[in-house]
C-alpha cells in the first residue's frame, strides 16, 4: 500500500508544482482515481506524506565507504563532500561514520565515489602527458598522485565555500540537526588523521585548478546519466 500512497503523493505533488492548467487538473484526476480504487482519503495520503517528511529529516549516522586504511586522501574527499551536502564525519574504532537525513547520506555517497573517479581519471590524464615518456616508479607515481588528489580536494572545498558566501546556497549546504546529533557522540577512541605535507607543488597545483572546475558537481553527474 505504500507504493500506491507514493505514487498518489507524487502525482499530487506533480499536479502543485505545474504551471499548465490541464496537465495539473489531469494528475488531480488520477491521484483521485487511485484513491478511488484503493479506498483511500485524503487524510491517509496527509498522513503517509507527513511521516515520509519526518523519516527523510531525521538523522542517523551510516558507515561510508571503506577508505581508512586506504590511501588518506579519500578520506579527505569525503569529509569534504559530506560537510557541503548537509552531512558530517567522523571517524571511530578506525570506521568513517557519516551522520545525516537518509537522503543527504545516500547524495553524499554518490557524489563522492563520483569525485573520486574524477581525481584518478583527471590524474591519469595529467600524469601521462607529463611524464609518460620518462620512466618513473611506483613510489614516484603515488607521491605524484597523493599531491594531486590534495589539491583537488581543497580547489574543490575553496570553490564550495565561494558558492556558500551566497546566503541562498548556505541555508542548502547546512543541515543544524547534524549540528546538534554530533553534541550526543562520544568521541572517546575517536581517529585523527595526521596532516600531510604537500612534496610536489607542481601536482598539488594541477590537481588544485582540477578541484575548481568539478565544483558545479551536480550538473556535471546529471551530464553522466
Amino acid at each position: 500500500m505504500n507504493q500506491v500512497l507514493e505514487r498518489i503523493s507524487k502525482t499530487l505533488e506533480l499536479a502543485n508544482n505545474n504551471s499548465n492548467k490541464n496537465e495539473a487538473q489531469n494528475a488531480i484526476l488520477a491521484a483521485q482515481r487511485l484513491m478511488a480504487k484503493y479506498h483511500l482519503s485524503q487524510e491517509d495520503v496527509n498522513d503517509f506524506v507527513s511521516e515520509k517528511e519526518n523519516q527523510d529529516s531525521k538523522v542517523i549516522e551510516e558507515k561510508a565507504a571503506d577508505e581508512t586504511n586506504n590511501e588518506k586522501w579519500k578520506r579527505r574527499l569525503m569529509v569534504t563532500i559530506a560537510q557541503n551536502f548537509r552531512c558530517d564525519v567522523y571517524h571511530f574504532n578506525r570506521k568513517l561514520m557519516l551522520v545525516g537525513a537518509s537522503e543527504d547520506i545516500d547524495i553524499t555517497k554518490r557524489v563522492y565515489l563520483y569525485a573520486k573517479h574524477s581525481v584518478s581519471s583527471s590524474f591519469k590524464a595529467f600524469f601521462d602527458n607529463k611524464y609518460g615518456h620518462m620512466y618513473v616508479d611506483a613510489t614516484f607515481r603515488n607521491k605524484c598522485k597523493r599531491d594531486f588528489a590534495y589539491g583537488f580536494i581543497n580547489g574543490l572545498n575553496e570553490k564550495f565555500k565561494e558558492q556558500k558566501s551566497n546566503k541562498e546556497m548556505a541555508l542548502i549546504v547546512v543541515n543544524p540537526k547534524v549540528e546538534e546529533y554530533f553534541e550526543t557522540i562520544n568521541f572517546s577512541g575517536v581517529f585523527h588523521s595526521r596532516r600531510t605535507k604537500i612534496e610536489d607543488s607542481y601536482c598539488y597545483s594541477e590537481g588544485h585548478k582540477k578541484g575548481k572546475t568539478l565544483a558545479d558537481i551536480d550538473t556535471q553527474m546529471e551530464g553522466e546519466n
